[in-house]
């Protein structure tokens, strides 16, 4: 299962998987990219509207649900259970999880107004409910490269670091990310980064208000100079209704997988 958390659509993973041929009973790959869709905005695809069942190219295992702007923690936590339950129906191995944080308030996109903490639905939460799922899993970011690489393979879960586009924030979402995988997973570091040693020997994610240490970078850290990325003041712009039909749509859709899937059995 290829899950996409990026503001972006999964514009080239979701076409090189697509398909309206149901003669495969049971793909082996599940795309599903939750993003913001809006004229002209990056990158424009005739799949990256709300999937919808009635489309003559509807595939059941490449998944789009567009957000509006000022997609909060709130509208994430909505959206949570149309992603839990589509995973059930799918019953995947493996998860790719594309987590690039310019969903983050901040980010120089000011698209959605996601949080890294401060309550359910926030980013952290996600991470920390797919790592739960208890599948194999690897967490990718999209955007910016930081200047410090980080990889950290392990079992459970591999990290690559890098995200959107405000350098700062992206470092604290991936120290935050990293500290969350290290408390679900065993991890063997490749890196001697001293943030990497320093976050593997936890055994519980970082606090959202730990301070940021000295380093060559510090001043770009104001105004809070802590590990949090807090919500903005933008209007979440994604309705009730809106959200009441994205659910309705994504149920006929999990009965579908569900059906296409079959047993464990069969599967195999």
């Amino acid at each position: 299962m290829y899950l996409d958390l990026d503001l972006h659509f999964s514009d080239g993973v979701s076409q090189a998987f697509h398909s309206i041929s149901s003669a495969s009973s049971s793909p082996q790959v599940l795309t599903f990219s939750v993003h913001h869709a809006a004229p002209g905005f990056f990158p424009i695809s005739e799949h990256s509207g709300l999937s919808d069942p009635s489309s003559p190219s509807f595939d059941p295992f490449v998944l789009s649900l567009p957000l509006e702007r000022g997609a909060s923690n709130a509208t994430f936590a909505r959206v949570w259970p149309i992603i839990d339950r589509v995973k059930n129906a799918f019953r995947p191995d493996y998860v790719v999880v594309q987590c690039g944080v310019d969903g983050l308030a901040g980010d120089p996109y000011a698209t959605w107004n996601w949080s890294l903490g401060a309550g359910d639905g926030n980013l952290g939460w996600y991470i920390d409910n797919i790592c739960r799922w208890g599948c194999k899993t690897l967490l990718l970011g999209g955007g910016e490269e930081l200047n410090v690489e980080l990889i950290l393979l392990s079992v459970k879960a591999d990290i690559e670091v890098i995200g959107g586009y405000n350098s700062p924030n992206v470092a604290r979402a991936w120290t935050y990310f990293t500290s969350i995988a290290v408390k679900q997973s065993s991890i063997c570091m490749r890196s001697t980064t001293l943030m990497v040693r320093m976050v593997a020997q936890l055994d519980h994610p970082l606090s959202l208000e730990a301070d940021i240490p000295d380093h060559s970078a510090f001043p770009l850290y104001a105004p809070s100079f802590i590990l949090d990325v807090p919500p903005g003041n933008t209007q979440d712009q994604n309705t009730a209704e809106y959200l009441q039909h994205a659910e309705n749509v994504f149920a006929q859709i999990t009965e579908t997988i569900r059906d296409r899937v079959g047993t464990p059995e069969a599967r195999a």
